[in-house]
C-alpha cells in the first residue's frame, strides 16, 4: 500500500454515560450504531457525527449486528440474555425482542435470515420467519470438545463469523481455551473444521484473501492462512492489561488495525509491518505508509 493518513473525522458526544461495549456500521458506512453499559444503543450519522437516535433499554447491551442490506434495522445482544432486532422509522423505533440464553449475549453474527449467537458457553442459530414475524431457533450447537491443554478451561465464545461461498455457509466460532471451529451450516449443522490454537483467543477477524486475525491476550495479534494454517504475521504490542482487544481487517484484508487497554490503536500492513499509531482521543494526525 502506499503512504496513508489518518485523522480524526468527527467525536461523537453526549450518547453514552458509561463504558462502550460495541461498535458496528450500517451496511453502506451511513450509520455507526453504538452500545453501552448504560443500556443505550446510539445511532450516529457517520457524515458529521450527529446522534440521530439513542434507544435506552432494561440492561447492558453487550453486542451489536445491522441486518444485512439494511439501513434501518440492527440485532442487539443483552447481558440480560435477551436478543432484540430494533427497526428504526422516521417517527419511531420499534423493538422485538425475545429471551435466548442463560448469559450475556456478547457474540452475534448474521447471514441472510440466519443468526448466530454466542453467550458464554452456549451456542445457537436463529432463522427469521416472515410469516410469524420473529426469530426461531434453529439449532443449539454443540460445544467444543476437550483436550489435555484445556479439559479444566472454562469455555467461553469470543466470536463469531459467517463465510460463504458460491455451494455453501460455515460459522466460524473461537472459543478463548478451545481454539476455533466451523460448522458447516445446513439439516446437521456438521463440525467440520477444528483448528487448535493454543493461545487464549480474545477475539478473531477474517478477510476476503483467505487470511484469519486473531486477538492473541497475552502479546498482541497472530494472522494465519485460513487453508493451511500457516502464521503470515505475528503483531507484538504493549495490550496493557490482558483485556479481550478488538482486531479488524482493513484496507482490503491488507492492512490490520488492532485495540489495545491503553488508550492506542495500532495499525500494521500485512507486508510492511507497521503503519502508524493512533491515540483514543486523538491528539493529533496519523501517518502510515
Amino acid at each position: 500500500m502506499g503512504k496513508r493518513r489518518y485523522e480524526e473525522v468527527c467525536r461523537l458526544s453526549n450518547g453514552h454515560s458509561q463504558g462502550i461495549t460495541a461498535v458496528a456500521f450500517s451496511a453502506q458506512g451511513t450509520y455507526l450504531a453504538t452500545s453501552g453499559l448504560d443500556g443505550k444503543v446510539c445511532i450516529w450519522l457517520v457524515e458529521n457525527g450527529t446522534l440521530l437516535i439513542a434507544y435506552c433499554g432494561k440492561s447492558p447491551i453487550l453486542s451489536l449486528a445491522w441486518m444485512p442490506y439494511r439501513e434501518d434495522a440492527l440485532l442487539c445482544g443483552g447481558k440480560d440474555g435477551n436478543i432484540a432486532l430494533l427497526t428504526v422509522t422516521p417517527n419511531a423505533v420499534y423493538v422485538n425482542g425475545f429471551y435466548a440464553h442463560r448469559y450475556p449475549v456478547e457474540c452475534l453474527a448474521i447471514e441472510s435470515d440466519c443468526v448466530a449467537s454466542g453467550a458464554h458457553r452456549e451456542l445457537k442459530v436463529w432463522r427469521w420467519r416472515s410469516s410469524a414475524r420473529r426469530f426461531v431457533r434453529e439449532r443449539t450447537l454443540p460445544e467444543p470438545p476437550k483436550s489435555s491443554h484445556n479439559e479444566y478451561k472454562e469455555i467461553i465464545i469470543t466470536s463469531l463469523h459467517w463465510s460463504t461461498s458460491q455451494t455453501l455457509s460455515t460459522l466460524l466460532v473461537s472459543y478463548l481455551h478451545h481454539g476455533i471451529h466451523i460448522f458447516q451450516a445446513g439439516n446437521s449443522w456438521m463440525r467440520v473444521r477444528t483448528i487448535p490454537l493454543q493461545c487464549m483467543i480474545a477475539g478473531t477477524s477474517i478477510s476476503n484473501l483467505g487470511n484469519i486475525a486473531v486477538s492473541n491476550l497475552v502479546s498482541g495479534f497472530d494472522v494465519y492462512r485460513m487453508d493451511t494454517e500457516v502464521p503470515v504475521g505475528l503483531f507484538d504490542h504493549a495490550v496493557g492489561e490482558p483485556y479481550p482487544t478488538p482486531v479488524h481487517f482493513i484496507h482490503g484484508g491488507h492492512a490490520l488495525v488492532g485495540g489495545s487497554s491503553v488508550g492506542q490503536i495500532d495499525i500494521w500492513d500485512l507486508r510492511a509491518g507497521k503503519m502508524c499509531t493512533l491515540s483514543v482521543p486523538s491528539t493529533s494526525s496519523g501517518w502510515g505508509r
